[in-house]
């Protein structure tokens, strides 16, 4: 007598971006000729270890490439499936405030930092999620650089532990190829500053209209404030952020709004940023990296974030 089937659970409703995404990869997958068998499961398990190994391979290869190239474009922004803005600036033209208390916020460790992962506290992280606890600490800046670089952008719940599997050996790569100049150099040009914007130099003109060469520790900390949650937020009309759901106007979106933990880490680094300035040792740590003395020491003429991109305009 055949066993009767259990029944299947409902399948988990998946986001719009990744419909969508399945169905582009759908249309491009070549289809089977009529009468033609399907594989068996030895063929099936050997093209998926043949991809499995190509999607490793392909990021390791680009690392090794953007030790001397800069990225064009990144997974984050094709993840965007719309217009964005960005534009390429060198580190020793970008504000050393930012690149301070970017990494006082991000990552203390990191000019000290031998490998990409904490391997420890990503082990604390796996027990929390599988606990379903809040994350205990943050990723790396290296971990974050390639993450925007080669894997997906939002939540998924159920894909973030592959998610940070992924980025660990691109991370590695990173680390063991590129300068520390370098690795903060490409996260901070690839970093995600609101919906449709990416990099430093654009977010500084979208929101205080001004290159990132010259850039107060408190305008760094309103931006490195949004890295967390960068996709509730948008431009003031006369400059600065406005925060979806922040209904009063004064900067702080109310509770249980989205806007809401945008606005939280903005005011968080906003209080904290001179303190970690402080704790970086000022100037001494992006001249321990090879990026001395100040932007505002170069000519302004040799600046690629003089001028605003004029994308930014398609915003508005």
């Amino acid at each position: 007598m055949p066993r009767p089937e259990e029944p299947r659970a409902p399948r988990r409703p998946i986001g719009p971006q990744l419909a969508a995404l399945r169905d582009r990869l759908r249309r491009l997958r070549p289809q089977r000729p009529p009468g033609t068998p399907p594989p068996s499961t030895r063929v099936r398990l050997r093209r998926l270890l043949r991809w499995a190994l190509v999607a490793q391979a392909v990021p390791l290869v680009l690392v090794l490439l953007f030790t001397l190239v800069n990225p064009p474009y990144t997974m984050f922004r094709l993840w965007n499936f719309g217009p964005t803005v960005a534009q390429w600036t060198d580190a020793e033209h970008v504000s050393r405030n930012f690149l301070i208390v970017v990494m006082g916020q991000e990552d203390q460790q990191f000019p000290e930092r031998t490998l990409a992962v904490d391997y420890g506290m990503q082990w604390a992280r796996v027990q929390a999620y599988m606990d379903g606890t809040d994350d205990p600490s943050g990723s790396t800046i290296t971990q974050q650089t390639s993450k925007n670089l080669f894997l997906w952008a939002g939540r998924y719940p159920p894909l973030e532990p592959v998610r940070k599997a992924l980025e660990i050996p691109p991370a590695e790569t990173m680390e063991l190829v590129m300068s520390k100049r370098r690795i903060l150099e490409i996260y901070v040009n690839v970093a995600q500053f609101a919906p449709r914007v990416y990099g430093v130099c654009a977010a500084s003109w979208y929101y205080f209209g001004k290159s990132s060469r010259s850039l107060s520790v408190d305008e760094s900390a309103q931006l490195i404030g949004l890295l967390p949650s960068p996709l509730h937020v948008e431009r003031a009309p006369g400059g600065g952020m406005r925060f979806l759901g922040d209904s009063n106007g004064n900067g702080v979106a109310d509770p249980g709004e989205r806007g809401w933990i945008s606005a939280k880490g903005y005011w968080h680094a906003r209080e904290r940023a001179p303190r970690w300035y402080n704790q970086m040792g000022g100037l001494a740590a992006t001249e321990g990296l090879g990026i001395p003395g100040n932007a505002s020491d170069l000519p302004a003429a040799d600046d690629p974030c003089r001028e605003p991109p004029a994308a930014l305009a398609d915003l508005d």
